[in-house]
């Protein structure tokens, strides 16, 4: 007899089956180990390595100028700026403006009224502070007016009246218009 008659199996029996690590170690599995470690290593990696370059804390007091007024008492002159002209973005040009002449302008927007003159307000604090954002801007000392208001979160409102334009100031503040292309052709 050349065959060999293979034996049947009882059914319901299944042959023990025995653990094969090449079906365990499939390469998703090796991937993802791969992966792992290499982020591990990198984390402790960087643990061990700090770079304080990217750490350091940056001074905002160097980056916040300070005008005259400021360097003499310490305070911040904080505004708000009014558009009372009826013009657009003249209160932004003239935010942008101040800013950058050390003052805090914590608003702008347009006045509920319209204005012939430029006009400041002091709501709280000193006419020094007032006196000091009249000569920057280039208005006369006359155009100060008490409105006092303990109450507000600025020492001085600034409305940019109808004359906005012939004002000393107005010469730097338009470099800070958002249109100022258009404006300068």
């Amino acid at each position: 007899m050349f065959f060999k008659k293979k034996k049947k199996r009882k059914s319901g029996v299944k042959k023990k089956q025995r653990f094969n690590l090449k079906e365990f170690f499939t390469v998703p599995i090796i991937i993802l180990s791969i992966l792992t470690f290499i982020f591990f290593s990198s984390f402790i990696y960087q643990l061990n390595n700090k770079d304080e370059s990217r750490t350091s804390i940056v001074d905002l007091e160097k980056l916040l100028r300070k005008n005259s007024y400021e360097q003499k008492t310490g305070h911040r002159i904080q505004i708000e700026v009014l558009n009372g002209c009826g013009e657009r973005f003249v209160a932004k040009m003239y935010q942008d403006f101040l800013r950058y002449e050390g003052f805090d302008v914590m608003d702008a927007r347009n006045s509920n009224s319209k204005y012939k003159n430029t006009t400041i307000y002091i709501h709280r604090g000193d006419t020094k502070m007032a006196t000091y954002l009249s000569s920057v801007i280039g208005i006369n000392d006359s155009l100060i007016l008490k409105d006092i208001d303990e109450s507000l979160m600025f020492d001085l409102t600034l409305v940019l009246g109808d004359d906005y334009s012939d004002l000393i100031s107005y010469n730097s503040a338009i470099s800070y218009h958002p249109n100022k292309l258009l404006i300068l052709e």
